[in-house]
């Protein structure tokens, strides 16, 4: 094959071309401090990338779920807490009235507190974290108790409902967090409104306030079982996010292994890059000095 000077000017045009887009290459890299641009560069690589961030997406999603379980844990815990003490405060009222010793204005005094208790355990009932109420099930948006005061035995009426509210931990776990008010407080602020009105009337005895004193043990029991397995919860979400938080270092890491460029590497390949790309052009200088006669024939 004849060679002419036209072919070895192409030839020349077509290398400094190839080694210009190399030491493009390597100066994006240097630059952006990654291996890859665009998904042509490295299609695999950008694959494996892509996998990469949908499962710190996932990781993601899963610990704002964890994060709104425990606050929703939390609020709940504290509210039994306060509901426990209420509980507690009217068991011992309770107690203090079981008698017929006191008069009938001392039984008045502790039938005003009597319904300050269960006011104040309605209030507990009707706890919120944001705009949603926790005891209401997933009816959020209703307040769980309204007075009806349709007797003894009726002066609350729960509006929300007995379903329950969960979160997905991770891909395979997904947890209840919620408890409703119907289980949990209703039964209780009727019988501290039944002691109230049974303190309020002379004609009932101490011993029938006494009769009390069982559903009130039962209730404090309830409420320490329900503590116990609200905390065994917050236990539990406690250690997801310890392992959602390493795996994701775990993820980022081998990302970062995928896309990164070692910067040393790059420099080392941009200098002699660089190197190529100088003695490609003082190659093709030689080859310009030709003449015009020379280039043509």
């Amino acid at each position: 094959m004849r060679v002419t000077n036209s072919m070895m000017v192409q030839n020349m045009l077509d290398h400094l071309k190839n080694n210009m887009g190399d030491l493009n290459d390597l100066n994006e890299q240097l630059s952006s401090g990654k291996l890859f641009q665009t998904p042509s560069d490295a299609p695999i690589k950008v694959s494996e990338s892509m996998n990469y961030k949908s499962q710190l997406n996932r990781n993601s999603q899963f610990q704002r779920n964890l994060n709104q379980a425990e606050n929703w844990l939390n609020t709940t815990e504290s509210a039994l807490k306060s509901g426990t003490k209420v509980i507690q405060r009217a068991r011992e009222l309770t107690i203090k009235t079981a008698n017929d010793s006191l008069t009938s204005g001392d039984r008045k005094m502790v039938a005003k507190e009597m319904k300050e208790l269960r006011d104040e355990l309605i209030d507990i009932s009707n706890a919120k974290l944001g705009d949603s109420y926790i005891f209401s099930g997933q009816k959020t948006d209703a307040k769980p108790f309204e007075v009806v005061d349709n007797g003894i035995d009726n002066y609350v009426k729960y509006n929300g409902d007995t379903s329950k509210v969960a979160r997905r931990l991770n891909e395979n776990v997904e947890m209840d967090i919620n408890l409703n008010g119907h289980e949990v407080f209703k039964d209780e602020i009727e019988s501290i409104n039944k002691i109230y009105n049974q303190l309020e009337d002379e004609s009932i005895s101490g011993e029938d306030i006494g009769n009390n004193l069982s559903e009130m043990d039962d209730s404090i029991n309830k409420y320490a079982e329900l503590r116990a397995e609200v905390g065994g919860k917050l236990q539990r979400t406690g250690n997801v996010i310890d392992r959602l938080e390493a795996n994701e270092i775990h993820i980022k890491s081998l990302k970062s292994k995928n896309e990164d460029a070692d910067l040393a590497e790059v420099i080392t390949n941009l200098k002699m890059e660089e190197t190529v790309y100088r003695a490609s052009l003082a190659s093709g200088s030689r080859i310009m000095q030709q003449s015009l006669v020379d280039f043509i024939r």
